[in-house]
């Protein structure tokens, strides 16, 4: 019986890897517990993460990085990346496209973002003020008698007067 070169050698090759032990050890969240059953010829690994779920990963996507939780890290991931880009697109600490078109919110009561309804203290008078926050301060505009006078003349006013120029404005 004669056995071919490649095979041979491909043999060698898979006898010559050696297997690695990751117990115990760390890979991002992952703390490796023991290992699993292979799944399509990789070993795989039990791993506790530190939200407290288990886990089973493939041995090469915890030594290359691939896998570093139980999936807990992609919300954070993703507010990260969100977050980068906002940061890309802000002039002056202030995010412009958060400003540029928006349609109101289903609930609003007035049809206009930035336009809130309240009552006077004396006469108990409905009115209508317009409100902006800019790096993480409220301006106001208070005293309208209609959504839209709010808006146009007020909420209009403060983003010209507060928001920085440069950039996309509404």
């Amino acid at each position: 019986m004669t056995t071919s070169i490649p095979m041979i050698l491909s043999w060698s090759i898979k006898m010559s890897r050696k297997r690695l032990d990751l117990a115990n050890k760390r890979y991002g969240k992952l703390k490796v517990v023991k290992q699993s059953d292979a799944v399509d010829g990789r070993t795989t690994w039990l791993c506790d993460c530190d939200c407290g779920n288990q886990v089973i990963v493939k041995g090469v996507y915890l030594t290359t990085g691939e896998t570093k939780s139980c999936g807990c890290l992609k919300g954070d991931q993703e507010q990260e990346n969100l977050r980068q880009q906002y940061d890309n697109k802000r002039v002056d600490g202030v995010v412009k496209p958060l400003f540029k078109d928006k349609e109101p919110r289903k609930d609003s009561t007035t049809g206009f973002r930035g336009v809130t309804k309240y009552y006077t203290r004396s006469s108990n008078e409905l009115r209508y003020k317009a409100w902006i926050t800019v790096k993480g301060k409220r301006y106001f505009k208070y005293g309208f008698k209609t959504p839209d006078d709010a808006y146009y003349n007020g909420r209009l006013y403060l983003e010209n007067k507060h928001l920085p120029k440069g950039g996309n404005q509404k």
